[in-house]
Formats: structure tokens, sequence, C-alpha cells
């Protein structure tokens, strides 16, 4: 019955036309090298979706330079001065270089997000962990799409 059941999925999903939306061999850039300011899992995150889009066949080959940074700022505090609402903003500056180091193409990214502070610090710094993690795929479907326009 399994057997049955996972052979009419194989079928349907083969005969719907389903075609993935992103996708390397669709691309028509190759990138060569990353420079980024800040190594850590954010931006390796964005440059392994960048790469992972990258056809090594394309004509157009680009270098990329970013710029990755992060801003706490507290909006709202209560009658004793503690903090109530944090504003988290990620800003991605986007530079798109030809292999002869000439700039093509520039673009600004950035994504905010207000919350509510927990008194717990451990649920607060894991929930900023995730908003972060959220913002920066957010940014990178945006530069994604950025790449595919701009080449």
């Amino acid at each position: 019955m399994k057997n049955i059941f996972l052979m009419i999925i194989v079928l349907f999903l083969n005969s719907c036309g389903f075609t993935p939306i992103y996708s390397s061999k669709d691309s028509n850039y190759k990138i060569i090298s990353f420079k980024k300011n800040i190594n850590n899992n954010l931006t390796n995150y964005i440059q392994d979706s960048i790469r992972m889009l990258s056809n090594d066949s394309a004509e157009n080959v680009l270098k990329i330079d970013f710029n990755y940074s992060e801003d706490i700022i507290v909006i709202l505090k209560d009658s004793k001065g503690d903090p109530k609402e944090n504003r988290l903003t990620i800003n991605v500056d986007l530079k798109l270089f030809d292999v002869n180091d000439n700039l093509i193409s520039s673009q600004k990214f950035f994504e905010n997000f207000e919350y509510s502070i927990d008194d717990n610090k451990f649920n607060l710094k894991q929930y900023e962990k995730n908003i972060k993690q959220n913002i920066v795929e957010e940014i990178t479907q945006q530069i994604n799409a950025f790449l595919a326009q701009a080449t």
C-alpha cells in the first residue's frame, strides 16, 4: 500500500510541471569572490545562499563585497527606566564588481523588527537569535532577486 501511494505521489509531481523558483542553472552570473566585514553565522548564511545560486557556466563574472551591521535600540521604557521594547535593525550594503574591480551596481538592504523584552534573559537571547535569522533570510531573498535583475 505504501509503495502504491509513493508511486502516485511521484507520478503526480513529475507531471504537474513543478520547477524550483531558485535554481543555479537559471542564473546568469558566476560569483568568484566574496568580501565581507564580519565573519559570523548570519553572514555565512548570506554568502552560502548567494553562492548556491551561482552558475559556473555563466558569462557574467562577479565579485561581491558586502557590509553587515545590526543594531538594537530601546524604543520604550517603563516608569523605572527599564527597557520594555526594542527595535532590531539589520543592514546589508551590497556592492557588485566585475573581474577588473569596476563597480557594476550597489544596493542597500535593511529590515527591522520591534519586540517586547522578556524578563528571562535566556529566552530573550534565544528570541533575538530567531529574529535575526528570520530577518537575514528575508534580506537574502531580496539579495537573490536583486542579483537576478542586476545581471
